[in-house]
């Protein structure tokens, strides 16, 4: 009797292409990523090293942390204008919402140009007394007026342009890194006013007396006093 069969032999596994006539396998690339990666690299070649350019602590951490080139401080604004380095809007994400895909370059370079959001960079003599009066400081990230700022180009990199927001400092909407400070306690708004009228103003922990709260302007006082 003959035993049954329950297998039958694995057929040899062979291949018509010889191993000179195989196709090699296609690397897919990402050349937005190539070209985001390739900007980076441009970008830190056109900074000076930490504190070469004297910079106020939080702005010289600004410049350090969203890669602003020099070219964005060989001048200061004058008078009631200022500079505002222009951010993504999208928080840098070089990605669209929700999505895997890069943004194209054009794309990002619109959103920028158009202004919404950026870093102060530098203000003018008269922006100043203002903006510090209202609590802005050299390195905030502060919201702009849409269609407002004019853009200036202040730097290249391999022919594409940068640009640098022109603007008066009653143009700026909100000061993101303000209201960060306020939810963290590190700030309040204060009636200084007393009984004739209100005069409100920022106010900071004071370093001398564990407790009390005083402006930004008394604070300037005793500055003064102690050199």
């Amino acid at each position: 009797m003959t035993a049954p069969i329950y297998s039958f032999p694995e057929p040899e596994k062979t291949t018509a292409w010889t191993p000179k006539d195989r196709p090699e396998a296609v690397v897919m690339r990402d050349h937005e990523l190539d070209k985001a990666i390739k900007r980076t690299k441009l970008i830190k070649e056109k900074m000076s090293p930490p504190g070469a350019l004297r910079l106020p602590e939080k702005l010289e951490a600004a410049r350090l942390k969203h890669g602003i080139p020099d070219g964005f401080f060989r001048a200061c604004a004058g008078f009631d204008r200022i500079f505002v380095f222009p951010l993504d809007p999208f928080d840098q994400d070089e990605k669209i919402p929700g999505s895997m895909l890069y943004r194209p370059q054009i794309t990002k370079q619109k959103d920028l140009q158009e202004g919404f959001r950026g870093v102060l960079i530098s203000a003018g003599l008269t922006a100043m007394d203002r903006l510090m009066s209202h609590g802005y400081e050299l390195g905030d990230i502060v919201m702009t007026n849409k269609n407002v700022p004019f853009a200036r180009r202040v730097e290249l990199l391999e022919g594409e342009p940068m640009f640098v927001l022109v603007m008066r400092d009653g143009d700026l909407a909100g000061n993101e890194t303000l209201q960060a400070d306020i939810l963290a306690g590190k700030r309040r708004v204060v009636d200084v006013g007393g009984g004739d009228g209100y005069a409100h103003q920022l106010a900071e922990p004071s370093v001398e007396t564990e407790g009390e709260w005083v402006s930004r302007k008394k604070q300037s006082l005793y500055i003064n006093d102690t050199w």
